[in-house]
């Protein structure tokens, strides 16, 4: 039984909830701007089980239809459905369970949320078919990871105005950035399966690609902050999630994989940075 729970465990990356981080952080960050810093705990709570179990959902999904692709990567090889530990059967009950689980929090949310969440939960499950023929499917990931965004603005909104569309763009290019180096670590060995990845398509041109993203990044967030005439603390803060850009970047060996996996991480600390601008830019 232990055994068999374990298997789940690194089924659903408890083990490695920095997924979970990094799509809670923007959505946090569009509660703050959409509710003008005065969010409602019930929405907070929601959003945070709705970030756990869509990524739980989601890598299942993945597990499920790369499982093949997985076993020729070394990274991903000795995932619990690739090694056959969990079985499809089971993989997809626990997948019902967490579509349950998910589909019982969208009762606390308004109805254009609602329809952003089925429309999360189309892209959540077509996102591991873009290796096999999109270029950039981190582009797409970007997407899926911006849900939670739009879903902020449609409950407290009603509508996705310029501050939705800016925090997005800027999500947008953070995401594209860091998963970027998070594919270099298998460039290799995507190459040799034929999987197509953004570590591929921009090879040569990898470091030029996270400096254009990353500063992308920052300038929308300026531009959120000039658009709202937020005070020069929040402007002070984005200096200071700048600065950590740069240490990350000047820090990393991009042809190291461990190095890349360190910096994938890393960006954890950056999401706090920015949701923590957005609170302090309404104390």
């Amino acid at each position: 039984m232990l055994d068999v729970l374990k298997n789940y465990y690194f089924l659903l990356r408890i083990d490695k909830p920095i997924g979970v981080y990094l799509l809670l952080w923007p959505s946090l960050s569009a509660i703050w701007l959409a509710s003008l810093g005065r969010p409602d705990i019930l929405i907070i709570i929601v959003f945070c089980l709705g970030c756990f179990l869509t990524r739980s959902a989601g890598v299942v999904i993945n597990d499920l239809l790369d499982q093949k692709l997985d076993r020729k990567v070394l990274r991903t090889f000795n995932r619990p459905i690739a090694n056959k530990s969990v079985s499809n059967t089971e993989a997809i009950l626990i997948l019902f369970v967490l579509a349950s689980l998910s589909a019982s929090l969208l009762f606390f949310l308004s109805y254009l949320s609602t329809l952003v969440a089925f429309f999360c939960i189309l892209l959540i499950t077509t996102y591991p078919l873009m290796k096999r023929f999109f270029v950039i499917p981190q582009l797409y990931l970007s997407i899926c990871y911006s849900m939670g965004i739009f879903m902020a603005f449609a409950y407290y909104e009603n509508s996705f105005p310029i501050n939705c569309w800016l925090l997005f763009l800027a999500n947008l290019f953070w995401v594209l950035a860091y998963d970027t180096v998070y594919a270099l670590s298998d460039r290799k060995d995507d190459l040799l399966a034929n999987i197509k990845s953004s570590a591929i398509f921009f090879q040569g041109k990898e470091y030029l690609i996270l400096w254009i993203c990353y500063l992308l990044l920052i300038t929308f967030l300026i531009l959120i902050g000039i658009f709202n005439s937020f005070s020069i603390i929040y402007f002070l803060i984005l200096i200071f999630n700048l600065i950590l850009i740069v240490y990350f970047m000047n820090s990393t060996n991009f042809d190291k994989p461990s190095d890349c996996s360190n910096f994938f991480k890393k960006n954890h600390w950056l999401g706090i940075g920015i949701f923590i601008s957005f609170i302090v830019a309404y104390l």
